[in-house]
This record gives C-alpha cells, sequence and structure tokens, in this order.
C-alpha cells in the first residue's frame, strides 16, 4: 500500500476530517506515548515495544517551530503505521525528516510522504491548493491552515497544483534539490548546482533583502529547454535567508516557455513526483 493510502486509512480510523490535523491527537487516539525532549543528533523517534504493545514517540524539544515538531510527529506514526512490524526503534535526523531526495532511505522518504498526506489530506488540501495562485504568501496561508511548516506545505502544494511552478531549496550559494509542479517542463541545471549571479536567490547570499513578490529575471539564469532564448524570462519569487541557513525560491512560468503540451519529464535524483494558468501581471515587480 503506498504511503499516502496508509494516511488515509488512519485519518478514516481515528475519524479526523477537518484541519489541522493534530498528530499529538493522534497519538492520544491510539494510546502512543508522545513525548517532547532532548534527543542528541536527531529531530525524532518511535520506539515499539510488541510484548506490552506500547510505543512512544518523542520529539526534539530544541525544535523551535510547532509546525517542525508536528510534521516530526506525524513522520514517526508513519513509521508506526507502516515499518513497525519489522523494526522497532527508530531514529530520525533533520535531514530524513525534511528530505523526499531519491538517495535518501527508503523508509524515510516513505514516512514523509505519509506525513505529508497525514497533516494535508489530498481530500481536504487540494480544492485549496486549485483555488489559489503560486506564491508565497498562499502557501503561508495554507501553513497557516494546517500547522505545517512552510518547506512541507511548498511542497504540497507543488504536488497539487495545476500551475506551472517549481520550488527550489539552496544552501552555501548552490543549489540543494528543488521540487517541479506537474506542468512544469524546464530543465532546471544540477551540474554545477552554483546560483547564477543574476538570481535573487544569489543577491539574498550576498546579504541582500528580496522584494515582496515575484520578479522577472532571465530564464536561462535558472533553466533551459526547448524554446528557451537568451530574451526569455520567468518568475521568482525568493525569501530571506532561514535559521538553518536555507534559501527558498518559487519559479513560476508564467508564459508557458516550458511548453505545456511535452511528455518528457526531468529525470533527476533530486526532483519529486507531481496548462498553464492566466497570472495577473500587476503580481509581476518590474
Amino acid at each position: 500500500m503506498m504511503p499516502e493510502d496508509e494516511a488515509e486509512n488512519l485519518l478514516e480510523e481515528v475519524g479526523l476530517k477537518e484541519l489541522p490535523i493534530i498528530p499529538m491527537e493522534i497519538c492520544h487516539r491510539l494510546n502512543i506515548t508522545y513525548r517532547e525532549q532532548p534527543l542528541k543528533g536527531i529531530d525524532g523517534m518511535l520506539l515499539v515495544d510488541h510484548r506490552i504493545q506500547t510505543a512512544l514517540i518523542s520529539v526534539n524539544i530544541s525544535i523551535g517551530e510547532q509546525s517542525r515538531k508536528n510534521f516530526t510527529c506525524a513522520h514517526e506514526l508513519g513509521h508506526y503505521c507502516m515499518d513497525s512490524y519489522s523494526q522497532t526503534e527508530f531514529r530520525c535526523s533533520r535531514e530524513d525528516i525534511e528530505s523526499y531526495r531519491r538517495q535518501t532511505k527508503p523508509i524515510e522518504v516513505r514516512a514523509n510522504l505519509f506525513a505529508a498526506e497525514l497533516l494535508m489530506p489530498r481530500a481536504l488540501f487540494k480544492g485549496l491548493v486549485h483555488s489559489r495562485d503560486p506564491d508565497w504568501d498562499h502557501i503561508k496561508e495554507l501553513a497557516t491552515m494546517s500547522q505545517t511548516s512552510l518547506l512541507s506545505t511548498a511542497l504540497r502544494f507543488c504536488n497539487l497544483t495545476d500551475h506551472s511552478c517549481a520550488l527550489i531549496v539552496s544552501k552555501d550559494r548552490a543549489i540543494s534539490w528543488f521540487c517541479p509542479s506537474g506542468p512544469f517542463k524546464l530543465y532546471i541545471d544540477m551540474d554545477s548546482r552554483t546560483l547564477s549571479p543574476h538570481t535573487i536567490a544569489a543577491i539574498v547570499f550576498d546579504g541582500h533583502n528580496p522584494s515582496r513578490g515575484f520578479e522577472v529575471i532571465k530564464a536561462d539564469n535558472w533553466v533551459s529547454g526547448p524554446g528557451i532564448t537568451p530574451d526569455s524570462e520567468i518568475l521568482e519569487w525568493t525569501l530571506s535567508m532561514n535559521s538553518y541557513g536555507q534559501v527558498y525560491t518559487l519559479l513560476f512560468d508564467e508564459d508557458g516557455i516550458g511548453g505545456a503540451g511535452e511528455e518528457e519529464d526531468q529525470e533527476d535524483e533530486h526532483s519529486i513526483e507531481w496548462e498553464p494558468p492566466t497570472f495577473h501581471k500587476s503580481r509581476r515587480k518590474t
């Protein structure tokens, strides 16, 4: 069974049908002990004792954001539902809980997919995504509604939207990984990974504050592909650097320069599986 199906079944079992989904409440309904305590080198832990039919989920008390605690707890619930039959102890790092990359341990990727579905159920979330343009204001609004982290909400948005957009996560002036929406057909260069100095993201690493909104930049600073010329443009909205030294960028292919009808997808280990809409020109920063 797919992780998303497992999460859907759990929500049905515990009878939760409205946002926000609070994973600690699920622990209570399943008689799983939940604790926040100091954890050295990890963000979350699950211990299961089948002999006495008990389980403990621990989340690192040093995590500052409640939304990240929620996702960490949901991640461990994923291990409980899908993996505890063959393993009774799970110790998960921040990288395990944040990553969807293919080279990450498959068991951790499954737990993340489970957590995303549990906290942002497709049945409740898809309509909310479809009624919103792809921008950080709307993603923050959805994060508040679901009490989830900005990163996990942005990933979920890209997974569900019909817009041609992509989330890019950078660190140390280089692309760490990216997540395209289904209609996004452009190729994001991961060969060098180094950010073009002409991107807003690079300017943020230089210590400057980004504009609050989309800015028009030359598309070849980020992407390549059929139809991309030196004059092609794309919209970039980059946020200020977060406390983990990461920079989040949202690209929007407003003009469909990637080609709405192309079938080939980016075959990149850093991407995640997910008819360009009309985007109001007034949203652009010039």
